[in-house]
């Protein structure tokens, strides 16, 4: 009989060992290093690095069956994308505070209950950053806090099912939005499955 192989995220063994690391670049929390790095075979090549801060984010579920999202611009692509809110955490600030955050400032809902689903690395290609994904539920309205940059951003109620639907037909395509909405699928879809049972 086959044992299951444990394909976790995990740091050993490392084929790569790091010969030079310098700081290139620095525009504010954002670094970039230049490695050069040689495998065991004893390939060397040179690997950008970037440094990034951690962030946060979330899943708001209104009622039952509704999914808060918002219409964002994304100055580097030049368009606009429907995302989850999420944000940067903060120096000193835990994912869950900055998912709070976050919801509150980009969408005026609180939430009165949270619970963390995941993390996933979204460019693991280029750097070490984390996202920490947290479903947001009994939400409540309040007032936007938005930052001076969010400029255009709109709150877009969606029907639960027409957002995954959206995500499957590859029309989500903000990447750390798709990547949580893939977290969270078992859990908030399974749940409404059982609302609507419960009702009929």
């Amino acid at each position: 009989m086959l044992s299951r192989e444990n394909l976790k995220f995990r740091r050993t063994p490392k084929p790569w060992k790091t010969l030079e690391s310098r700081k290139i670049a620095s525009l504010g929390d954002l670094k970039l290093h230049r490695d050069r790095i040689v495998s065991k075979t004893g390939f060397q090549m040179v690997h950008p690095r970037l440094f990034v801060d951690d962030f946060s984010i979330v899943i708001p579920v209104l009622g039952r069956d509704k999914l808060v999202m918002i219409w964002n611009y994304r100055y580097a692509i030049q368009g606009w994308e429907l995302e989850l809110p999420a944000g940067h955490i903060e120096d000193g600030e835990s994912p869950e505070a900055c998912a709070r955050r976050e919801l509150e400032e980009e969408t005026g809902y609180s939430a009165g209950s949270w619970k963390r689903l995941g993390w996933f690395h979204p460019s693991p290609g280029l750097s070490s950053q984390r996202a920490y994904v947290h479903l947001a539920r009994n939400l409540k309205a309040g007032s936007l806090h938005r930052e001076r940059y969010e400029v255009g951003m709109e709150v877009k109620i969606l029907n639960l099912r027409d957002a995954y639907k959206q995500l499957w037909h590859g029309e989500i395509v903000h990447s750390p939005t798709a990547s949580a909405l893939g977290i969270a699928q078992p859990r908030i879809l399974r749940a409404e499955r059982a609302t609507v049972s419960r009702r009929n």
